[in-house]
């Protein structure tokens, strides 16, 4: 328990250092925040303004901590209603870009771990890194002059009404295949998880299970579980940054598209807001990933 202890406070002291951070950028910026967006006396006092920036930092994350983010400066729309509308998109394409990145690296790295100087082997790691080494944005207009331009195919506005299974498919499949592909993020999975396969099928339980007979790939899966979800955790911060790049090329409503959009009209309220909640999301991944540690390896324990 002391440990488990140890890890929450760590995950409470971050996030508080991080919105520190997040105020603190902001207000740095040149310009009366109030004046800059011609703010009444009352949405300046609602918004804590009209307060030293120690005691709007406080009442800030005070209510923070009650889910409420303020109000824009542009429209005056509660920021929580905002990030709730759009968030669900954007938690659709992050766990569908890794799903998909998994899917992809899994049986890729798994071959290449167990025959790393085969001619596929070979030319599985040239294809991965030569295709992760693309910048998402440059894969993001190869796809879209491919599709649009060559098979005028042509959507990027989001379906509206009832639930139809081909336009909602042809909404996402897009950019989650950007997402998942760009960023380096697969061959950062092939070559990780080709490493960890090397070493656990060199490892001395792994000689004497396949001496028995036994099932090798129960072996593989419990020493693999903690390194992928190691991997999934690190790359989750690279998966975010590259949502607001993503979502702009395909002009996909979520978070990253709302943040675009308030950081050109400098609403600070949705852009504190939108960054706290990215920065809680990693950190909960994080969380997740040192508790599953103490989990599986008892040596966390003592």
């Amino acid at each position: 328990m002391r440990i488990i202890a140890k890890i929450v406070g760590f995950f409470a002291g971050s996030m508080l250092l991080v919105s520190l951070l997040i105020f603190a950028i902001v207000h740095l910026t040149p310009g009366d925040i109030a004046e800059i967006h011609n703010l009444s006396p009352s949405t300046a006092h609602t918004l804590h303004l009209d307060r030293p920036e120690a005691v709007q930092y406080v009442l800030w994350l005070r209510d923070c901590l009650m889910l409420d983010f303020g109000i824009s400066m542009v429209n005056g729309t509660k920021v929580s209603a905002l990030i709730a509308e759009y968030a669900p998109p954007t938690l659709l394409l992050t766990f569908g870009s890794l799903f998909l990145s998994l899917l992809i690296a899994i049986p890729l790295g798994v071959y290449r771990g167990l025959r790393p100087v085969s001619p596929l082997g070979k030319f599985i790691s040239l294809a991965v890194y030569t295709l992760s080494s693309i910048p998402v944005f440059v894969l993001g207009y190869i796809v879209l002059a491919v599709v649009f331009g060559f098979f005028h195919f042509f959507v990027t506005t989001p379906p509206e009404g009832e639930f139809h299974f081909w336009p909602w498919l042809s909404y996402y499949s897009l950019p989650i295949g950007v997402l998942a592909v760009g960023n380096g993020t697969i061959g950062e999975f092939v070559r990780f998880i080709s490493l960890e396969v090397q070493n656990v099928n060199g490892a001395m339980f792994i000689k004497a299970a396949r001496a028995r007979g036994s099932r090798l790939w129960k072996h593989f899966f419990r020493s693999m579980i903690l390194p992928i979800f190691n991997i999934i955790v690190t790359n989750m911060a690279v998966l975010l940054g590259g949502l607001v790049v993503v979502e702009r090329i395909f002009n996909f409503h979520g978070l990253g598209w709302l943040s675009w959009e308030a950081t050109l009209k400098r609403d600070f309220s949705v852009i504190m807001g939108i960054t706290l909640v990215m920065a809680f999301l990693i950190r909960v991944f994080m969380l997740a990933n040192d508790l599953l540690a103490v989990w599986l390896d008892p040596r966390m324990r003592e």
